[in-house]
């Protein structure tokens, strides 16, 4: 069944008020298709880290994160 955002939104707050839930959403793929290099990893602030970088998505908060505002559609 395919709904709109909101409806699925208001599901899952309703799931939520009767159960633990666990979320897990599709970022990590999404960042793959960047092919992002080490150098994207690194930034400007991480340039010099003794550290392959490449990976830590965590890091692209810092280094590009424009990324990690694109929404993911279903």
């Amino acid at each position: 069944m395919i709904m709109d955002y909101g409806k699925r939104f208001a599901a899952m707050k309703d799931d939520a008020a009767e159960r633990i839930l666990l979320l897990d959403g599709a970022k990590g793929a999404l960042i793959q298709t960047y092919g992002l290099s080490e150098a994207d990893y690194r930034g400007a602030r991480l340039a010099n880290s003794p550290r392959d970088l490449k990976g830590n998505h965590d890091l692209l908060a810092i280094t590009k994160p424009e990324i990690l505002r694109q929404r993911v559609h279903f």
